[in-house]
C-alpha cells in the first residue's frame, strides 16, 4: 500500500519534468546504453507525447478513449524540448484542476483520474533516469516513489503486460529486499499465467538485495541482476527480464 499522497505525485512529477526538461540539444542524439535504438530525443519525444495522450484522457469520457492518431508526433530538431516542456505544464494545470475521483480511460479500463497521476510520476521518474543515463550517472529515483513504483509494475504491469509463457513460471519464488527503506520487502511467484506477490518476508529460490530505486529498475530491465547482491538462482531474473517487455 502506497504512502504516497496526491500532492506527493504532483511534486514529484513538476520535480523529475523540470530535471528532464534541462537537457541540451547537444545531448538529444546520444543513445541509452541498455535500450537498444532509443536516444535521449527518444525519450524527451516519448514523454511529451505521452503527457498529451494522458491530458486527452483526463477530459474524455471513461468509455471513449482518445485515439492515438490524436496526439501529433514530436517536432524535429531542438524543439522537441520546448514542446515537452509546454506538453509537462499543460498536463500539470490539467491534473491540478482535475476531480481524482472522476473515471476517466485508461489502458486498464476507466479508472479514477487519480489513476493517471500515479501513472504519469512513475514515467516521469523512470524516463528522466533513462535520459540522465545517456550522458551521466543517473540520480536514483526517490525512495518512496521507488517503493511506491515496485508496487505498481506488479500491480498495473505484471497482470497486462508480462510475457507468461517466456517467464515459464512453476512456482518459483523471488524475494526482494530494499536496504535502504523500511518496509520494503516483496515476495513473488512465478504461475503459468500470473504473478502473485505480498510484501512478506521469507526464503525464496533467489533473494536480491539493495537500494529501492535499484529494484525498481531492475523489474523495468534497466539494470542488471548483476548490479544486486544476489543469493540463490538468479537465472530467475534474468527470466523476468526477459518476459518484462513493458
Amino acid at each position: 500500500m502506497t504512502n504516497l499522497t496526491a500532492p506527493d505525485y504532483r511534486h514529484l512529477l513538476r520535480v523529475e519534468a523540470a530535471r528532464l526538461s534541462q537537457v541540451g540539444p547537444e545531448q538529444l542524439e546520444l543513445d541509452l546504453p541498455h535500450i537498444d535504438g532509443w536516444t535521449v530525443r527518444s525519450v524527451i519525444g516519448h514523454t511529451g507525447w505521452l503527457f498529451r495522450f494522458a491530458r486527452l484522457a483526463l477530459t474524455s469520457d471513461a468509455d471513449n478513449p482518445p485515439s492515438r492518431s490524436s496526439v501529433s508526433e514530436p517536432p524535429p530538431g531542438d524543439e522537441v524540448i520546448e514542446w515537452f516542456t509546454t506538453g509537462a505544464t499543460d498536463l500539470q494545470a490539467t491534473l491540478d484542476d482535475a476531480d481524482l475521483e472522476t473515471l476517466r480511460p485508461t489502458f486498464t479500463g476507466p479508472q479514477p483520474a487519480a489513476w493517471w497521476l500515479r501513472r504519469l510520476s512513475h514515467e516521469i521518474s523512470i524516463h528522466r533516469w533513462d535520459a540522465e543515463s545517456a550522458f551521466t550517472s543517473p540520480e536514483p529515483i526517490e525512495a518512496r516513489q521507488a517503493r511506491d513504483g515496485i508496487d505498481e509494475v506488479l500491480e498495473v504491469f505484471t497482470p497486462m503486460r508480462l510475457q507468461f509463457a517466456t517467464l515459464d513460471g512453476r512456482g518459483e519464488t523471488v524475494h526482494l529486499h530494499a536496504t535502504d527503506i523500511d518496509h520494503g520487502e516483496w515476495f513473488m511467484t512465478y504461475q503459468p499465467d500470473s504473478v502473485t506477490w505480498d510484501h512478506s518476508h521469507a526464503k525464496a529460490d533467489v533473494a536480491a538485495r539493495g537500494t529501492v530505486s535499484d529494484l525498481l529498475l531492475l523489474l523495468w530491465s534497466r539494470i542488471p541482476p548483476s548490479r544486486l547482491e544476489l543469493f540463490g538462482d538468479a537465472s530467475l531474473l534474468d527470466r523476468w527480464q526477459q518476459a518484462a517487455k513493458f
